[in-house]
């Protein structure tokens, strides 16, 4: 039986149209938001202890250093192999990770209930957690490869937003109910990613990207390399603030009260609204600068805080748990990012990053630990935390101004040279330059022939795919859709186009395509 294609466009919305008008247009990502909602959720409630305080030590940083272990080891022999995971593969790993996430959660209940004390069990189900939930974002974060700048902020910021409310909930309850209620939202990802599958990939939107965006193509390729190595640069230096911040002074986690908890979800609610709202506005600057204003000015606030009220440390942790959630969310935009302009696979990007994030933060915290003992002097670890922000922040502000200076080609082949290793390591050399600007050109020759033979946004995207070289069965792959259905697509263009082969088709691309 021929399966039924559900066609669902996500459209750029007005600055004037109403919210009813907005929920709408972009009620399609549902599955999409809630997947990746409940992935965070559960990893959030067994190794984060439901944020009921800023973390839980050992078993947060500890757990996290253990699972990006396993990471580092599958990244290094991802980037050694240049291997990329099939459709099938990538299925049936979100699977596994899925069963098991929900499977470390069951057992830190029967912790719970059994009255089991034992720290090193307790350790290997939260590393457990966060690698194999850590799978599962990636899966989702992957699914929005090659979407636009606005839909995937949108899509990442709307899923922080939703997480945080399931969190909150999670942290009114006893630990053994937690951890169930956790689990349960775990599993649910299952019906998620089978609504997922009947519907449009997030890229089926017009192009909303800026050329000075992580996501543009246009104007200068090494601009956009540029723009990626001083994200992921960026994110290292303040995930080092943050790991530090979360332990203020002396690396021990910081309990939140009542009201300081409330304060913290409703704080990172409204800046994840806020940022939603001013992607739809078409503001694409609170992605690049906007960003790292908010999570500069958080971090200033929090030292503020802590120095303001040593007797409530809460008070700064609430500022300090809400930057740690703003670079969860801008970090999944930056993972996008990569996976949509990179050639390796998604998955060495998401390594990649997470080594950088939290392996940074992680460390940090742990070095926090060893050291304070050593001068237990508050105002130095105060002072070095404000340096660290200084110069983390605003090495990426002059990068920007930077890049944003540079106009002859001579001086791009200088930068091009100079920043040739990290370029390598991040997967942006030369190999994914040609493909991204080949794909970015047929997907524009793909748009071009789409006005001129009336072809429907789903034929559009198969004909890019198809111009490009892939087989039906890699159509059907990227789309998420059958190979009948990608086969009877191909069919419908030669129709309305005339056409009788690929050939023909890169012909007549060539020659009334600009």
């Amino acid at each position: 039986m021929a399966e039924r294609e559900q066609e669902e466009t996500i459209h750029q919305i007005p600055g004037k149209s109403g919210f009813a008008d907005v929920f709408k247009a972009y009620l399609p990502l549902w599955p999409f938001v809630l997947g990746l909602a409940f992935a965070r959720s559960g990893l959030i409630v067994a190794s984060y202890g439901s944020y009921t305080q800023t973390d839980e030590g050992v078993f947060t940083d500890g757990g996290m250093l253990i699972a990006l272990a396993f990471l580092g080891i599958s990244w290094i022999i991802s980037a050694v192999r240049k291997t990329k995971c099939s459709r099938k593969q990538v299925g049936a790993l979100m699977a596994a990770s899925t069963a098991l996430e929900a499977a470390t959660l069951v057992g830190l209940t029967a912790m719970e209930v059994l009255g089991i004390q034992h720290d090193g069990i307790k350790l290997a189900l939260c590393a457990g957690c966060t690698l194999f939930g850590s799978l599962a974002l990636y899966y989702w974060l992957r699914r929005a490869r090659g979407s636009t700048t606005t839909i995937t902020a949108v899509y990442v910021f709307a899923a922080l937003f939703l997480s945080e409310i399931i969190i909150y909930i999670c942290a009114l309850l006893p630990h053994a109910i937690a951890y169930t209620v956790g689990a349960l939202f775990v599993v649910a990802q299952y019906p998620c990613i089978v609504a997922s599958r009947n519907r449009s990939k997030l890229l089926l939107a017009p192009p909303d990207t800026k050329a000075h965006d992580y996501f543009g193509f246009a104007k200068s390729l090494v601009s956009n390399k540029q723009f990626l190595a001083v994200t992921g640069i960026g994110i290292g230096l303040l995930s080092i603030v943050i790991g530090l911040l979360r332990g203020y002074p002396d690396g021990a986690p910081i309990a939140f009260s009542t009201a300081t908890r409330v304060a913290y979800m409703l704080l990172t609610m409204a800046l994840s609204a806020a940022i939603i709202v001013f992607a739809v506005k078409g503001k694409g600057q609170v992605m690049t600068v906007g960003i790292w204003i908010i999570m500069q000015t958080l971090a200033c606030l929090a030292l503020v805080a802590y120095a303001a009220f040593p007797e409530s440390l809460d008070i700064g942790a609430v500022f300090t748990t809400t930057l740690n959630a703003m670079m969860v969310g801008f970090t999944w935009y930056a993972v996008v990012a990569f996976m949509s302009y990179g050639w390796r696979d998604p998955y060495y990007y998401a390594i990649a990053c997470w080594l950088v994030w939290l392996g940074s933060r992680a460390v940090a915290r742990i070095v926090l630990l060893e050291i304070y003992p050593l001068s237990a002097n508050d105002m130095l670890v105060g002072t070095l935390m404000g340096v660290l922000v200084v110069i983390s922040v605003q090495s990426v502000f002059v990068q920007f101004i930077y890049i944003a200076k540079r106009e002859n080609e001579d001086e791009h082949e200088k930068i091009t040279s100079r920043q040739s290793a990290l370029v390598k390591i991040m997967g942006l050399d030369s190999n994914e330059s040609l493909s991204g600007m080949r794909q970015a050109t047929m997907q524009h020759n793909a748009e071009e022939m789409g006005r001129q033979f009336l072809l429907s946004e789903r034929e559009i995207e198969v004909l890019s795919l198809y111009a490009l070289g892939f087989t039906q069965k890699r159509v059907a792959d990227e789309l998420y859709i059958s190979q009948g259905t990608a086969h009877a697509h191909i069919k419908r263009i030669y129709a309305k186009t005339g056409l009788h082969s690929r050939q023909e088709i890169l012909d007549y691309m060539k020659q009334y395509t600009s």
